[in-house]
């Protein structure tokens, strides 16, 4: 019978290096090859884990199954034990993986219960609209309807903040924002398209109109805001027809830059909010 550390060809399986990474193996061979694009992803993951730590592959691998909606937000991995069995290592790895995806955000432990996936962030963050002059207010919530998704070219500035060249192809994705059913706010989200190929009106659709949680479930990317600018600024006339009001009014400009877990920037998303009936106001100030 063949050795699972060797391929169908007969040559050494690039990561089987150790009886302890059998199983991690198999799991990765699985999971891409019922993927459309598993040939260009297999080659990527095994350059990458072939080069990590066991721990950091198995803290890759649980990414992944989280993104892949296996444990949904606020539901219970299995055990430290079960899934050391799962994936024959120790418990010890196994324990260090599930810390970093804890420090990073990713899981959340309670005393006596055990480890559970966090919630993704949502795409409108952390500010809230409220009523101008309410400071004890509750907000209502906010409701997302995705308008499209294209290919533009990184302007300087975009390019800068997202590191990447000038002139890259980027994933555009168009949100509009409601609140209590008026239109209140828009969205532009910039992501590079290489990096993220695949990611299209179809996939985002399916997760609510979301970005942060389609880049989740489809690429295991869980983004965090790492920077936020605000300034007024005049609507210009496409923008206005999309809010459904007259152009050339003031309205608040958000500018927001999203990176990774390791700190690399994934989306820049610039927000335009219409603040003559509201008024914009953070978590931290209420």
């Amino acid at each position: 019978m063949a050795n699972e550390c060797t391929t169908q060809s007969g040559g050494i399986h690039p990561l089987a290096c150790s009886s302890g990474e059998v199983k991690l193996v198999s799991y990765i061979r699985l999971l891409f090859t019922l993927d459309l694009f598993s040939v260009k992803k297999l080659t990527m993951i095994r350059t990458s884990l072939r080069r990590q730590p066991l721990y950091a592959q198995i803290k890759s691998v649980l990414l992944q199954r989280i993104g892949d909606g296996e444990w949904p937000a606020t539901q219970a991995l299995p055990s430290e034990w079960d899934l050391a069995a799962q994936l024959d290592v120790s418990q010890g790895t196994v324990r260090k993986a599930l810390s970093e995806l804890v420090t990073d955000g990713v899981l959340f432990r309670q005393q006596g219960r055990g480890t559970f996936v966090a919630d993704v962030a949502s795409d409108w963050g952390e500010g809230s609209l409220v009523t101008p002059g309410l400071f004890n207010e509750t907000p209502d919530r906010m409701a997302l309807e995705l308008l499209g998704c294209s290919r533009v070219n990184a302007t300087e500035n975009v390019a800068h903040a997202l590191g990447v060249r000038r002139g890259e192809a980027l994933i555009r994705v168009r949100q509009l924002w409601r609140l209590r059913g008026m239109a209140v706010a828009l969205d532009d989200a910039l992501l590079p398209a290489e990096t993220y190929e695949g990611l299209d009106a179809r996939w985002i659709r399916q997760c609510g109109g979301g970005v942060y949680i389609a880049l989740q479930r489809r690429f295991g990317v869980r983004p965090r805001i790492v920077g936020e600018q605000l300034r007024a600024m005049i609507l210009a006339r496409e923008e206005a027809g999309m809010l459904g009001v007259q152009p050339d009014v003031a309205v608040l400009s958000l500018l927001r830059l999203s990176a990774n877990m390791d700190g690399k920037p994934v989306e820049w998303r610039q927000r335009i909010c219409l603040t003559s009936d509201v008024a914009y106001t953070t978590n931290s100030t209420r």
